[in-house]
């Protein structure tokens, strides 16, 4: 019998801290906020970027490869949309739409180089003593575009 705190696949506290750990990935990463990054993976946790030809990485590469010094780097967002969550016991999966949105400094004064695009997150997580975490993340690109557009945000000194 289901309850209100229950679902047929999960509690309801379940789904929401699977959800937490699927938001603090975008926003440490968007905002470089590696406190929330670490609220996110396990600690023998991969980040799989091999089906939009990246490598495979321990999350703590990739943040040590990102939080290097980039003054070109300008903003990134990546909302996660569309997600379905199952889980089973202790482990359980989701998939998730995301969006990208990248900008960097350009050549050109008064312009910026912007990325975007979409694709999935396919995501394995295990429940932790410290809640649910992501134990291998694979990312996919459906779509991408590059173009160098007007910069309407950033102000140069």
């Amino acid at each position: 019998m289901t309850t209100p705190s229950t679902t047929e696949n999960g509690t309801v506290s379940d789904r929401l801290d699977i959800l937490a750990a699927l938001n603090n990935y975008a926003y440490g990463l968007d905002e470089r906020r590696w406190d929330r990054w670490d609220l996110v993976f396990t600690d023998d946790a991969v980040i799989d970027f091999t089906p939009m030809g990246g490598k495979r990485e321990a999350p703590g590469e990739m943040r040590a490869r990102l939080d290097k010094p980039d003054p070109d780097w300008l903003f990134a967002q990546h909302p996660v949309a569309n997600t379905v969550i199952t889980i089973e016991g202790d482990r359980a999966s989701a998939y998730s739409d995301y969006r990208m949105e990248l900008g960097r400094r350009s050549d050109t004064d008064g312009e910026i180089v912007r990325t975007s695009g979409g694709g999935a997150y396919e995501d394995t997580l295990l429940r932790t003593p410290a809640g649910w975490r992501i134990s291998e993340r694979r990312v996919s690109m459906k779509w991408r575009q590059t173009s160098q557009v007007r910069d309407e945000v950033t102000r140069r000194a």
